[in-house]
């Protein structure tokens, strides 16, 4: 009996932004090297050479994703969203003539903007003196680190602080 091998497949992803524009998967052919994709912002289908796309794509994530990433509740993002705040992103829609709006997707610099927007908001009931108090929220290095699934090692320094070390990801 011969042995079955596992072969490695590459992460899984549905959706993504390429050139600034949120895209979904519609067909992958390997062995063509050819990916079909749904372009929403501009409604129609698009092919690509899939080794460009897996070099070029950024990954899209969803609000809960990036409610996680950022220590805040998805409800928290979509109410400043609602305010006008955070700008608005790309989201998905339904195929038919309706097009109804299915889920927003961040791209990786939304994220970074909204990173940068959450570290000017207080948190809880305003202070007296008027400073900002962002709780809780990843400095951009654990951000960067958690948006590309690296580990990040804590070291306990003399005070019993544990304080975040990088090395360099080992290929």
């Amino acid at each position: 009996m011969a042995k079955n091998k596992k072969i490695k497949f590459q992460e899984k992803f549905v959706y993504f932004y390429l050139n600034s524009n949120l895209h979904k998967v519609l067909r992958k052919k390997r062995s063509e090297d050819l990916m079909i994709a749904w372009d929403y912002p501009n409604g129609k289908r698009v092919a690509y050479v899939l080794s460009d796309v897996q070099r070029n794509k950024q990954r899209a994530y969803s609000i809960p994703e990036v409610a996680k990433f950022l220590n805040r509740h998805p409800e928290t993002i979509k109410r400043h969203m609602r305010k006008g705040e955070i700008k608005i992103p790309q989201f998905s829609y339904t195929f038919d003539e309706t097009k109804r709006l299915l889920k927003y997707f961040f791209s990786e610099n939304d994220v970074k903007q909204l990173h940068d927007f959450f570290k000017t908001v207080h948190r809880g009931r305003p202070r007296i003196d008027g400073d900002i108090t962002p709780s809780n929220i990843p400095s951009p290095a654990e951000l960067e680190a958690m948006m590309r699934n690296e580990k990040v090692l804590y070291v306990k320094n003399e005070g019993g602080e544990f304080v975040p070390v990088w090395k360099q990801p080992e290929w």
